[in-house]
């Protein structure tokens, strides 16, 4: 199965009175989750269902109160993946002045962690959780960037001589799999405290490659903007990136600048620009390594003044259920650093949104009928489904040769209007005519739509250029 979405134009030949909009996932109250113990501001959920247990299981960190900063690796469970609970794991594991009782790991290397996955363990014993960690900074600054793993997700270790920074960096580090690459590829900051976007890779978590710049803010982003971190999600044949965009106070050093919170002035630019409010781009790439931004309208925007998200968000984890993608963030009300140490004032939460299957990005008519036609497609078997909401509108759907010219009963004319709201609408004609009937086949395909959205363009098709097309014509 095939997939076209709608990030930009080049699987489409033509696009007519078709706007693009990025999608808004909504967000879901009821599972909001607040930790006692710790301030979750910079939190980093990893949301994981546990083979095992069937249960579901956040791995975050918090910030604990005191007059240092103290972050510490923490997880919860929950049955539907929307209420969490705490377990108690202190009779389970032993850990040096433990300070939640759902800790991981003691703070003797410990200083952050982000981006726990599960992956395939190579030695066929089963499935393993791993985690990059950061240990605290050192006389000279620089962090060490350990490995940790773990057969239960539970008891935890550290993978000797393993070390996934050459000179540590702070959080988001995300790995995800590239099947293009057949490795893991890892979103990380080139250095510490430089807030863009790099890339590396490792084949067996020992070994890592070099970090190298993949992304910076540039001319369209607010100004003196800074890119903080980008986890990245395979998903239907591509990669889609949520890139969390930092939009800072461009003063540098002013009297009295922060007026409320725990900060005080310092002088420099680095220390000084620590104000600003944090939200969620989309990027995206076709092979996992090299990256595009799409509409530079936030993905998942700053909630109103005082809620969960007003300050920062930072959307980390994502999961597919029950025909639904749901996304998983730290978010805090005060802005970047706005309060510190103060679980008490319970300034940060865990949320989620749920969002559409194929919900990243639409095209929909700002009035009127809009069309869109696909580049040609090489159709190999089965039947063209769209992802499409029309409750109140018509799409109608035409099969075109090669050239353009409509097939005897796939026009428009022939089509059985939709109007329904579905993310998997299979197509029909008047006279039974089926896409199956056309595998082996060069075609196109056009899609009206008044009054809907249209999310994917779905079937068993490979898309080709125009001089593929014509040798699978003339063979």
């Amino acid at each position: 199965m095939s997939t076209i979405l709608f990030f930009d134009d080049h699987f489409l030949h033509s696009r007519i009175n078709l706007t693009r909009h990025v999608g808004q996932p909504e967000y879901v109250p009821e599972a909001t989750f607040l930790d006692p113990y710790a301030d979750v501001a910079w939190g980093y959920p990893s949301v994981i269902r546990d083979e095992e247990s069937g249960k579901w299981r956040c791995y975050y960190q918090g910030e604990v109160p005191g007059k240092s900063r103290t972050v510490i690796p923490l997880m919860a469970e929950s049955e539907d993946g929307m209420q969490w609970e705490l377990p108690d794991l202190s009779d389970r594991l032993t850990i040096k002045n433990r300070h939640a009782p759902h800790q991981l790991l003691d703070n003797e290397r410990f200083h952050e962690w982000c981006g726990v996955r599960v992956i395939p363990d190579s030695s066929g014993c089963g499935i393993r959780y791993v985690g990059m960690v950061l240990s605290p900074a050192d006389q000279s600054g620089e962090r060490k960037s350990y490995v940790v793993e773990s057969r239960d997700g539970i008891e935890w270790s550290y993978v000797e001589n393993a070390y996934w920074h050459p000179t540590g960096v702070d959080p988001g580090q995300f790995a995800y799999w590239n099947t293009d690459r057949q490795a893991y590829s890892i979103t990380l900051r080139p250095s510490l405290a430089d807030r863009r976007i790099a890339l590396s890779e490792t084949v067996d978590w020992v070994s890592f490659a070099e970090p190298e710049l993949l992304m910076q803010a540039d001319a369209l982003d607010t100004p003196s903007a800074l890119l903080y971190g980008m986890p990245v999600f395979p998903y239907e044949g591509m990669y889609i990136g949520f890139l969390w965009v930092y939009h800072t106070d461009p003063v540098v050093y002013a009297e009295e600048k922060f007026l409320s919170g725990t900060l005080e002035m310092q002088r420099g630019d680095d220390t000084s620009r620590i104000l600003g409010k944090i939200d969620c781009q989309l990027s995206y790439s076709m092979n996992g390594m090299h990256f595009q931004r799409t509409e530079r309208y936030p993905f998942i925007p700053n909630s109103p003044p005082g809620q969960f998200g007003s300050g920062c968000i930072y959307p980390s984890s994502m999961v597919s259920e029950n025909d639904e993608l749901r996304i998983y963030s730290s978010t805090s009300r005060g802005e970047h650093a706005q309060f510190r140490f103060d679980p008490d004032s319970q300034q940060a939460a865990i949320t989620m949104h749920k969002l559409r299957t194929d919900g990243f990005v639409y095209l929909e008519p700002p009035g009127g009928t809009g069309e869109l036609t696909t580049r040609w497609l090489l159709w190999e078997s089965g039947e063209l489904q769209l992802n499409i909401s029309v409750p109140h509108g018509e799409a109608l759907v035409q099969v075109m040769d090669a050239f353009g010219e409509p097939l005897d009963g796939y026009s428009y004319r022939d089509a059985v209007p939709i109007t329904n709201d579905s993310t998997s609408t299979t197509v029909r004609w008047r006279d039974g005519s089926a896409m199956a009937a056309l595998a082996g086949q060069i075609v196109r395909v056009g899609v009206r739509v008044t009054n809907g959205r249209v999310y994917a363009v779905k079937g068993d098709f490979e898309s080709k250029t125009v001089v593929e097309a014509r040798k699978i014509i003339n063979s």
